[in-house]
């Protein structure tokens, strides 16, 4: 199946065997990646460097209506116990606990060119702001479950239920929002109609401030086609939400704001200046109206769909991800993999969509009697093309068995 869902439906837990066992693993994952941020230009801007106008073209020229970017951080443990039978039914049964981070965001050509450009550019112009979202959401994740291998004959079905611990949130939506500067630059006036969520931020980033449950589904189908054995996967991951506590904060407003700068009728009396006037809960309370309350918030689920061919040695592999409520679009791929001796498999993965325009990603595994490592390169094209595009990825997993 494709990276972003590796970890949730691994090969440990909906292996099929005769004999009865258990299997323990450890998974980390990270990605990032975008649809027109070069690693060049994410590189000098993390570092704290200099970004030359060479640097801000590279990532112009990549710039379309609608741009994304996204992060994600998955890491953590599971067991499996494997051909129990319940009413000559063979079940894998599993347990597992995560952590999980998301970030990711969608915004305008404007957008960009007014935070590293300024709005000078926009002199006698409305720059247009929208569309832009942004979230980020951390929690952690205890999930039980069972998959019944032999289903319907050799089909498998599998369901899984989270209790979720909710750690960070901060949701931001502006349905409208544009900005114009005057010609001469005596003015700006900006509108906007936004919302926000925030979780409570008098506690650490580690305080549980939500709890929450989710549901998994998985059913896998096999198939012969011109004599070849498949196997047709469907997948759902993490369809669930949390419920935020009553020190979170609320935002809506739909607001204009006109500024034309600050008087100064004296410059050695400062007493009259207008900004003495104003203070930090004035502005507050007028145009960043927070209301303290609990509040209800999906999170990021992921639809999978693939099909798995094989070919002797070589398999074949067609898929489709999306991940809900995370501003992503659908991710298109192909899949090709080589089984040699030794327990060796390389594969290579070529995809269209998601937080990228096209992607390409490396697999590698070893596995022995009874142990498998599995390591995985996302977003090769960033690393080949550090100047064209963006993005960086790795997948580790190791896993061993405990047969009876």
């Amino acid at each position: 199946m494709s990276l972003q869902g590796i970890a949730q439906w691994n090969n440990g837990i909906t292996e099929v065997t005769t004999q009865k066992g258990f299997t323990g693993g450890i998974y980390g994952g990270a990605d990032l990646a975008t649809t027109c941020v070069t690693n060049l230009f994410a590189i000098n801007l993390l570092e704290g460097n200099y970004i030359d106008s060479k640097l801000k073209q590279e990532v112009i020229n990549n710039l379309s209506k609608f741009n994304r970017g996204g992060y994600t951080l998955n890491y953590g443990i599971y067991g499996v116990w494997h051909c129990d039978t319940i009413k000559q039914r063979v079940f894998n049964f599993f347990f597992a606990i995560c952590h999980k981070s998301y970030i990711n965001t969608v915004f305008s050509r404007d957008m960009f060119n007014l935070a590293f450009n300024g709005n000078a550019m926009f002199a006698g112009k409305t720059a247009n702001l929208t569309p832009f979202n942004f979230n980020l959401l951390t929690y952690n994740q205890a999930e039980i479950g069972m998959l019944c291998t032999n289903f319907s004959g050799k089909a498998e079905l599998g369901i899984g239920v989270s209790f979720l611990a909710g750690q960070r949130l901060l949701g931001i939506s502006a349905r409208n929002a544009t900005l114009y500067t005057d010609p001469t630059g005596q003015y700006l006036q900006f509108n906007s109609n936004a919302e926000m969520y925030e979780s409570d931020t008098s506690t650490s980033h580690h305080s549980i401030n939500a709890y929450g449950a989710s549901l998994d589904l998985y059913f896998k189908a096999p198939y012969k086609i011109a004599g070849r054995n498949g196997s047709v996967t469907l997948s759902v991951t993490d369809l669930g939400f949390m419920f935020w506590n009553n020190k979170s904060f609320y935002y809506h407003k739909d607001t204009s704001y006109y500024y034309d700068g600050v008087n100064i009728n004296n410059i050695s009396d400062l007493q009259n200046v207008g900004f003495n006037t104003i203070s930090k809960d004035s502005i507050q309370n007028k145009y960043l109206p927070f209301a303290e309350k609990s509040f209800f918030y999906n999170i990021p689920s992921t639809l999978s769909i693939n099909t798995n061919t094989e070919f002797g040695k070589y398999h074949l592999e067609f898929g489709y991800n999306y991940i809900f409520n995370a501003a992503d679009v659908g991710y298109l791929y192909v899949q090709g993999d080589k089984y040699v001796a030794n327990g060796w498999m390389t594969g290579l993965q070529l995809g269209f969509g998601g937080y990228e325009t096209i992607n390409a990603a490396f697999v590698l595994s070893k596995q022995t009697k009874n142990s498998t490592i599995r390591i995985a390169l996302d977003h090769l094209q960033g690393l080949i093309l550090p100047s064209v595009f963006g993005g960086a990825g790795l997948y580790l997993e190791y896993s061993h068995s405990f047969s009876k």
